[in-house]
């Protein structure tokens, strides 16, 4: 009992204070000497530091942590424990991963990040603290009068310059594109302009009124939809090194001095000097910071001499600020000895001294992890100082404690044999802690882990609330005996126990496991629109893509033209002006070209094939593309046929439900160190429902690499082989079956359950133990490739066969597989994700798992671009070999693949490098790449070939050489192999000098720097791959299909073939063709994007009512502002065509005082009443034999009386037969 109550007494005997005593050693004179403090984890200290804003105690903290990641959780603790208000004030200040000194692009998102903390502090705008790494203050930074000059304040009815406001964004390192959707861009459409400041939650539109801000909205820049109106925009530079007239001139005198200095050759010298005339970014540009500002300041400067300093653990940061230093010097000394201008340090960094003035400067409390009494004498570094308490007086201890012992604790109850309570520390303890009076807060990052939290925890009988609240400052208030734990929602990346404040936190990774750190997304609720990419298709059309017509097949994009509405002898004569009206111009085989008017762009698909394929064209007519749909048409019926054969016997088939979920199951999906997505949460719920039933499962799982398939089959797995069934992983590699091994292993070390393995690469004797094991029924996973399919292995009760890319099976494997699947659950994952179309088309005849989303707690790939630079590339090596990681360095030519290798081994001499391609023999590329999995090797020197399937935690860090001839899907993908562990990861595209570049090389690689984010910004790659995907699932002979006439029209045949064959009515879909004399278009200036301008007219054509139009219309106002008449004319007349459309009329005419449609033989109107309008006296109606009603109107129809159009098609659906209008 006694020792239970150790850290509680431990604590008060130590402590000599309390947060109060802190918080009044806060409000001390800024000269007064330091304050010491010990007993004081990190999370204790962001509860004693969020108190202080809280209580408004000190004007503004600056907080110093010894690396960026410890400064980026102890950020994420503070804004906890400061509250909702003031969150806010408290920014993140990220030190730049790379000094200047190496030729590498620096991370733009994180100088973004450290501009708008700058920029918010030089207009003495609202700051609380500042949390930076000691890396973040040493480094200069451009002064403080030159940040505010360059910063901007739009408010509302204020006058400002239009284009004195482009121009100051272009200065300040905004990026002028189409669209704004992320931060520090801009997109300008005639009186708007979007800006994305990276320090506002959402981008914003100002509308101009000649100079006069009218008004500024937030958009939403997914659907780019504004928000509500807001009165400022506060706008921020986004770069550090600012391209003004006065810094280009005066950096251009500065870097002449710096090279005749040097004894630099003046081509060099001149060749600089017109890169930064030129405004050209070129690799370690950042070096030469000072040439551009008559001086440079730190973050201290622009904190302010009243500021409060908090260095945590001295000792370390201390270290950490000595090794920087060095690593800076040296890699500078290697730039001297290449003969290349280059500052001196001092000109770019604080020195020590320097640093420990400032600190000393701002009477720092230093929080000491371990505190030693003493002077620091003989220490080498001046920073040391900061460590040594002068005596015991000097130094407050706040009795506070971290959980370490209690983590101990429970590794070792994990680890016994008896795992059905290894939770008991965690209940005794909190029961502990209630019953001497302590106030005991869970913290989970979201809802649903608190939910399973609360859920676990009430199964150990441990007193809990069950309404699970946000933390909120605002709950420690009040004090007072509690009886019951509380379950709270918050971002606290560590716990502590202040039992001199009566209170205990503890979080879900003190429990479950550390969880990965968030990737923090700039809004809640963020949502891809991957769904949406085959309806977006057009947005990227570029002219000389094909483009498939429903009617005329295959044909190639040519671009928009106008035309002119033809007219009368007598109209030319009268002077009348010709209307005009954009067309898509179509080109088909012999030249031939089909002009589609925008109104029937519904017709139209960007041409999807499978891998790429190119297309022959079609005939203008069709007929040659009839015979094509003729063939598909009954490849596609047979297919429905299989699908829905297979999906009758699979529902006959019956097997005994999986028993239901236990404590056990519980603590594993708890102990999963990502927040699962909404999209995996709901494949897991998908599977666990299947197994729970009694029909076998025969579930597929699709979704891009790194998006959490896996722990879809670990639960599943989990489930069958707790409940004593057996489960098989197949394998179609044995590079895949090492890494399912590796992470099966990783996940269930805790759990008494054995993992065998089974492939060419296993020793016999090892194979020959798990075939035993499977037999007699001791090994419970087996993991492996189709030697588990061999008549040798028999299992003594296989529950589950999980299959990993079946389609890279043979044909032989894939019977064995169906044989199987007939006995037992089969979940299969696939790498490559399916459109959501093909989705619905299969319905419910193939159980279908999508995964679109991105996990949000994966950490971004720090992605830099740089040219080839032996130092650069030896340095991001040595740094990931120096923390135990591996490295994949990429080449897409086999030619000069050993050459780079050999280069390589000569940079590293230490590395142990292999080299794969796809021309090795495969037993040898299979044992290479098994070797690197298993650690056997450094560096895996290879072509693309790693661009799926590689899944490996160690390595962390990617060299793309010659990232330019890449395309963007592929160096996703291939970025896609790193940052799949706990570690940061880092990916250098290596490229020429950017000047050197394309503009379509350049654009792909400063789209990968500025999407760093996992699945962010990748429509186009997305749909390729989704493509690739459905070509995977679909089989040869289907993507044969696809390949004649396109995905969108395959998945309609698809449809309507299986619609007819459950017995459902078929109804052919229409596009009617509307004739109109009046001109009606999106203008060019109005919608400068020919991209934007295709989509739209695609998205109206498609449009399925008035309510469908009206929110279009909306939506094209809000984005470019008030339409020009022809757009106000096309949005209105648009309203015709669902109408007509309805009354199953091919075409409807509106040209002069008529009316006309063109009706179909299956329209739904009734004869009898038709007749009886037309019969009418005075009804000015005509009905001719070919099916054509005319009303004949007594004025002109234009686009401000359209009503008068829509009210006599309105009462047409009045006259349809009775059927139509009971529905």
């Amino acid at each position: 009992m006694t020792e239970r109550l150790d850290p509680i007494e431990g604590g008060l005997r130590r402590a000599t204070g309390r947060v109060e005593d802190l918080l009044a050693g806060l409000q001390e004179p800024a000269d007064a000497a330091p304050l010491h403090l010990t007993g004081l984890p990190r999370a204790a200290l962001a509860f004693a530091l969020g108190r202080a804003i809280r209580e408004r105690r000190i004007e503004r903290l600056l907080i110093l942590l010894p690396d960026p990641e410890s400064a980026l959780k102890f950020v994420d603790d503070l804004r906890v424990f400061a509250g909702d208000e003031h969150r806010n004030g408290v920014l993140h200040y990220p030190a730049s991963e790379n000094n200047p000194f190496l030729e590498i692009a620096p991370d733009r998102r994180a100088a973004m990040e450290r501009l708008s903390v700058l920029s918010r502090l030089s207009r003495g705008l609202p700051v609380s603290a500042i949390v930076s790494s000691i890396a973040g203050a040493i480094r200069r930074v451009p002064p403080r009068a030159l940040l505010r000059e360059r910063s901007l304040l739009l408010e509302v009815l204020s006058e400002v310059d239009r284009d004195d406001l482009i121009d100051t964004l272009e200065a300040s390192g905004y990026l002028r594109v189409p669209i704004a959707e992320d931060p520090g861009t801009y997109a300008v459409r005639g009186g708007l302009i979007d800006i994305y400041p990276p320090s506002a939650e959402l981008p914003a539109r100002v509308e101009f009124d000649d100079d006069l801000i009218a008004s500024i909205h937030n958009f939403d820049p997914e659907d780019q939809l504004t928000k509500g109106e807001i009165p400022e925009l506060f706008i921020h530079p986004v770069r550090e090194i600012l391209l003004g007239d006065a810094e280009t001139a005066l950096a251009r005198e500065r870097i002449r001095a710096l090279a005749d200095e040097a004894n630099i050759p003046s081509r060099t010298a001149r060749k600089l000097i017109e890169d930064i005339e030129e405004g050209r970014a070129f690799y370690g540009i950042e070096r030469f910071l000072p040439a551009f500002y008559a001086h440079l300041e730190t973050l201290f400067d622009l904190a302010g001499p009243d500021s409060r300093v908090v260095v945590y653990d001295p000792s370390a940061t201390a270290k950490e600020a000595r090794s920087l230093l060095d690593e800076a010097e040296a890699d500078r000394l290697a730039r001297v000895d290449e003969g290349e201008p280059v500052y001196p340090l001092e000109a770019l960094y604080l020195s020590e001294e320097e640093a420990l003035e400032e600190i000393e400067a701002r009477s720092p409390l230093i929080v000491h992890r371990v505190a030693t009494l003493g002077s620091s004498a003989g220490e080498e570094s001046p920073l040391a100082s900061l460590d040594a308490v002068p005596d015991e007086d000097a130094l407050l201890h706040l009795g506070a404690e971290d959980h370490s012992a209690l983590l101990a604790e429970l590794k070792a109850r994990r680890a016994a044999a008896d795992r059905d309570d290894a939770l008991a520390p965690i209940a005794e303890r909190t029961a502990r802690f209630l019953d001497v009076g302590l106030r005991v807060f869970f913290t989970a990052r979201s809802s649903a882990q608190a939910e399973r939290l609360v859920r676990l925890l009430s199964s150990y009988s441990i007193p809990i609330e069950r309404e699970i609240v946000p933390f909120k400052p605002a709950l420690l208030e009040g004090g007072g005996r509690k009886v019951r734990a509380l379950v709270t929602i918050g971002e606290l990346s560590e716990g502590a126990l202040l039992p001199t404040e009566g209170l205990v936190f503890i979080t879900e990774e003190e429990l479950f496991g550390t969880r990965r750190t968030r990737v923090r997304q700039r809004r809640a609720g963020r949502r891809t629109r991957r769904g949406e990419a085959f309806l977006e298709d057009l947005r990227e059309l570029q002219v000389g893509d094909y483009v498939v017509h429903a009617d005329h097949g295959v044909g190639r994009y040519l671009g928009l033209e106008k035309k002119q509405v033809s007219l009368s002898k007598n109209e030319r004569y009268h002077g009348v002006e010709a209307a005009s009206f954009e067309v898509l111009v179509v080109e088909y085989a012999g030249g031939d070209r089909l002009y589609l008017p925008i109104t029937r762009l519904h017709q139209i698909q960007k041409f999807a094939g499978a891998d790429g394929h190119q297309p022959k064209l079609d005939r203008l007519g069709g007929a040659t593309f009839a015979r094509k749909k003729s063939t598909v048409e009954r490849a596609v019926k047979q297919m429905a046929e299989e699908l829905l054969t297979l999906y009758a016997e699979r529902g006959a088939a019956r097997r005994p439900a999986l028993p239901p979920i236990d404590r056990l199951y519980a603590e594993f999906e708890a102990s999963f160190p990502f927040e699962e997505t909404p999209d995996q949460a709901r494949a897991i719920e998908d599977v666990l429902e299947d197994l729970a039933s009694d029909r076998p499962m025969d579930r597929l799982v699709c979704g891009d690499v790194g998006f959490g398939k896996t722990e879809v089959a670990l639960r599943a797995a989990f489930r069958v082989a707790i409940t004593g069934r057996q489960v098989a992983v197949l394998c179609p590699t044995t590079v895949l079956a090492q890494q399912h091994l590796l992470t099966f292993r990783e996940r269930f070390r805790d759990y008494p359950i054995t993992i065998g393995s089974l492939s060419r690469f296993v020793e016999r004797k090892e194979q020959t133990k798990t075939i035993a094991g499977l037999k007699a029924g001791t090994v419970d996973i087996v993991i492996g490739t189709h030697r588990l399919l061999s008549k040798d292995v028999h299992f003594q009760n296989l529950g589950l066969l999980i299959v990993d890319e079946e389609q890279r099976f043979g044909v032989a494997h894939k019977e064995r597989i169906k044989k199987l699947r007939a006995e037992v659950d089969v979940l299969t994952l696939s790498a490559t994700p399916i459109p959501r179309t093909l989705h619905l088309a299969l319905g419910g005849l193939r159980d279908l798992s999508l995964i679109t989303t991105a996990p949000a707690d994966r950490r971004a790939v720090r992605t830099f671009a740089t040219r080839w630079d032996d130092h650069t590339i030896r340095e991001a090596i040595q740094r990931e070999l120096r923390r135990g990681g591996q490295v994949f360095f990429v080449y897409n030519r086999i030619e000069g693949l050993y050459e780079r290798a050999q280069r390589l081994q000569d940079l590293v001499p230490d590395a142990r490098i292999a080299v794969a391609h796809g021309q090795m023999k495969e037993d040898l590329l299979e044992r290479t790449m098994t070797d690197f999995v298993n650690g056997d090797y450094d560096i895996l020197c290879s072509t693309a070939i790693i661009e799926s399937g590689m899944d490996i935690a160690r390595a962390n860090t990617m060299i793309i050489d010659r990232a330019d001839t890449f395309g963007l899907s592929q160096l996703y993908q291939l970025r896609g192999r790193v940052g799949r562990s706990r570690e940061r990861a880092y990916c250098y595209l290596v490229t020429p000098p950017p000047s050197t570049l394309t503009d379509e090389a350049r654009s792909r690689i400063e789209a990968l720097e500025r999407f760093s984010e996992l699945g962010s910004g990748f429509q186009v790659a997305s749909l390729d791959m989704e493509l690739r995907g459905a070509g995977e699932l679909l089989g040869a002979e289907q993507s044969g299909s696809v390949s004649l006439v396109g995905f969108d029209l395959f998945v309609k045949m698809l449809e309507e073939s299986i619609a007819e064959l459950q017995g459902e009515p078929l109804l052919e879909e229409l596009d009617p063709e509307l004739t109109l004399d009046f001109e009606h278009y999106l203008p060019e200036e109005y919608i400068d994007d020919i991209g934007l301008r295709l989509s739209f007219y695609k998205r109206l054509a498609r449009a399925e009512d008035d309510l469908e139009l009206e929110e279009l219309s909306d939506e094209i106002e809000d984005r470019f502002g008030p339409p020009p008449p022809p757009a106000k004319a096309l949005l209105r007349a648009m309203r015709l065509k669902p109408r007509a459309r309805e009354l199953r009329a091919h075409g409807l005419e509106l040209v002069g005082k008529r009316l006309t449609l063109h009706l179909r033989d299956d329209t739904p109107l009734d004869p009898e009443k038709i007749l009886e309008l037309v019969s009418r006296p005075g009804s000015g109606y005509q009905l001719s034999r070919d099916m054509r009603l005319t009303k004949r109107l007594d004025e002109e129809v234009t686009p401000e009386n359209m009503d008068v159009a829509i009210e006599i098609l309105d009462a047409l659906m009045m006259l349809r037969k009775d059927e139509f209008l009971e529905a």
